[in-house]
């Protein structure tokens, strides 16, 4: 390889490490979510404990889940998507653990929900009896949560974040160089509002993104614009 030819290659993998990729966010809305049914003149909210997990992405690949970032980043969430609701004349109830075992499975149930609406919703295996109608549900067990908070609907949050290491751009760096692409850190998310007469999800929004940083304030505040764009509340 000449100077000039390495040189180019440097540049191309500064560029390809540098443009990692961009913020994709996809929607979905029920037949008739936008007129919301709420049972009297306050509009009642829960806000559940979002589900977050950051980790770090080592050079071997391997997702190593982090306390520290987790914590900050959930907090940060769950504030800031308050703070939005709060802003328009809705009373939020935060859930900031989740002590209930009811509460704790729908949560993990909203988690394989979820995943499976991004996979046959978006990710191009659509299921025959589904098409392109928003049509899922966590089921009427979100009765007894209406009942216990007093709340017509219930928001809903799944993120999953990684962060390369510093082995882990080498890496990175060295395989563009050599014309192989290697992921760096990702994140996947995906917000549901839900009514817990019926367990329904009316509003779906899911995100993918190669960059941003939810360790901090201005990243959760961006991630934050992303994720609820739509909002139908």
């Amino acid at each position: 390889m000449t100077s000039s030819t390495f040189r180019g290659a440097i540049a191309l993998a500064l560029l390809a490490v540098c443009l990692a990729g961009c913020a994709q966010t996809r929607e979905m809305k029920a037949t008739g979510a936008a007129n919301f049914d709420w049972s009297g003149p306050q509009k009642r909210i829960v806000l559940i404990q979002p589900d977050v997990v950051l980790a770090e992405l080592t050079a071997g690949g391997l997702n190593e889940p982090r306390a520290d970032w987790t914590n900050t980043a959930r907090d940060l969430i769950s504030k800031g998507i308050a703070g939005s609701l709060d802003q328009r004349n809705i009373s939020v109830t935060e859930l900031d653990t989740l002590t209930n075992a009811h509460d704790v499975q729908l949560v993990k149930l909203h988690g394989a929900v979820g995943n499976e609406i991004r996979q046959h919703g978006f990710g191009g295996a659509t299921l025959p009896t589904k098409g392109s109608a928003l049509d899922w549900t966590l089921g009427p067990g979100t009765q007894d949560m209406r009942q216990r908070y007093n709340a017509d609907y219930a928001m809903f949050v799944y993120v999953r974040d990684s962060y390369a290491t510093a082995g882990r751009r080498a890496v990175q760096f060295l395989g563009a160089i050599a014309g192989i692409g290697i992921q760096g850190g990702v994140q996947v998310a995906f917000v549901s509002v839900v009514d817990l007469r019926t367990g329904n999800v009316v509003w779906f929004n899911t995100l993918f993104s190669q960059y941003g940083d939810l360790r901090d304030a201005k990243g959760a505040t961006s991630f934050l614009n992303d994720i609820l764009k739509g909002n139908p509340l």
